[in-house]
C-alpha cells in the first residue's frame, strides 16, 4: 500500500500537468518537500499508534486516565456531533474553486480530500487501539495514545472549523455581535487585524493563528498553536476564527510568502459563520 507522501505527490503531480506554467521539477524542490514534512508527520502518527501495544485483557493497573484525551473528543463532538471513533470527511459547503483567486482550487481539494481525510484516518485508528486499551484496562497504553489523539483529533477539529470560516464572497469586515466585541477588545478592526495577522504570520514552523472567546473574562483574544493542537486544550479559548498556517495550506501558491497568504485569507473570511460561533460561545 502506497503511503500518505506518495499518495500526495501522484495526485499533485498529475494536477500539475493539467495546469500551465508550473513546472513539475521545481515544484518537486519546493512544495513538496514542506508537504512532504506533514505527511510524514501523519505517518509517523500512524506509526507510533501501530507500535503501541496493549496488555494481556483483564491485567488491571493502577494509575489515572488523562482527562485530555476525553476532553479532545468531546471538542470534537461539539463541533461535529460525532461520537468518539464515529468520523468522517466533512463537506465544505461550496465548490473547490470558490475562494479565487485568494485560495487556488488545487490547494483546497488536496488540502481537503488528502491532508484533513488523513487526520480523520488516523484518529479512527487511535479511537479503535484506545478502545483496546479500555477494555484490557491498560492506563499506560491509553495515556500514550494522547498525542495521536490530540495531534489527530486536533487536526480533525481544526480543519473543520476552517472550512466553515471561510466562504466565497467574504464581506471583508464583521458585522453583529463580534463587529461590536472586536472593537471593545482590540479598540478597532483594523488593530485586531494586525494582531491576528502578525500572530499568525508568526507561528515558529506549523500551527494556526486563532480568533477566540474567553469564556471566564468574556473577552475575545487572539493566540496561537503549534501543529494541530486545539485552541480550547491549550488556551482555554473557544475557537470563532481560525487560519492553519501550516505550509501546504499556502505554498503552492504563495511559495514562501505566508504574510500574502494571512492578507489573502481575510477576503475569504465568512464573518456571519464567525458570529454565529460568538453568540453559541457566550451562550455556554
Amino acid at each position: 500500500m502506497c503511503d500518505i507522501k506518495d499518495l500526495y505527490i501522484a495526485t499533485l503531480e498529475k494536477k500539475l500537468a493539467e495546469l500551465s506554467g508550473i513546472e513539475v521539477n521545481q515544484i518537486k524542490k519546493n512544495q513538496l518537500a514542506n508537504a512532504a514534512d506533514e505527511a510524514r508527520a501523519i505517518q509517523e502518527m500512524a506509526d507510533y499508534v501501530a507500535g503501541i501495544v496493549v496488555e494481556t485483557k483483564g491485567k488491571a493497573q493502577v494509575g489515572v486516565v488523562d482527562p485530555q484525551i476525553g476532553a479532545v473528543y468531546q471538542y470534537i463532538e461539539n463541533e461535529l456531533g460525532e461520537e468518539r471513533g464515529q468520523h468522517s470527511l466533512p463537506p465544505l459547503g461550496y465548490v473547490y474553486g470558490a475562494l479565487e483567486p485568494h485560495i487556488s482550487s488545487l490547494i483546497m481539494e488536496i488540502h481537503h480530500t488528502k491532508h484533513h481525510q488523513a487526520y480523520i484516518n488516523n484518529l479512527i485508528a487511535a479511537s479503535k487501539k484506545l478502545e483496546e486499551a479500555e477494555a484490557a484496562n491498560d492506563i499506560t497504553s491509553i495515556n500514550a495514545l494522547l498525542p495521536a489523539i490530540q495531534f489527530n483529533g486536533g487536526g480533525h477539529l481544526n480543519h473543520t472549523i476552517f472550512w466553515t470560516n471561510m466562504g466565497p464572497g467574504g464581506t471583508g469586515k464583521p458585522s453583529g455581535a463580534i463587529a461590536a466585541a472586536i472593537d471593545r477588545d482590540f479598540g478597532s478592526f483594523d488593530t485586531f487585524k494586525e494582531k491576528f495577522s502578525t500572530a499568525s504570520v508568526g507561528v515558529k514552523g506549523s500551527g494556526w493563528g486563532w480568533l477566540g472567546y474567553c469564556p471566564k473574562g468574556k473577552k475575545l483574544a487572539v493566540a496561537t498553536c503549534q501543529n494541530q493542537d486545539p485552541l480550547q486544550l491549550t488556551h482555554g479559548l473557544i475557537p470563532l476564527l481560525g487560519l492553519d498556517v501550516w505550509e501546504h495550506a499556502y505554498y503552492l501558491q504563495y511559495k514562501n510568502l505566508r504574510a500574502d497568504y494571512v492578507k489573502a485569507f481575510f477576503n475569504v473570511i465568512n464573518w456571519d459563520n464567525v458570529n454565529a460561533r460568538f453568540e453559541k460561545a457566550q451562550s455556554q
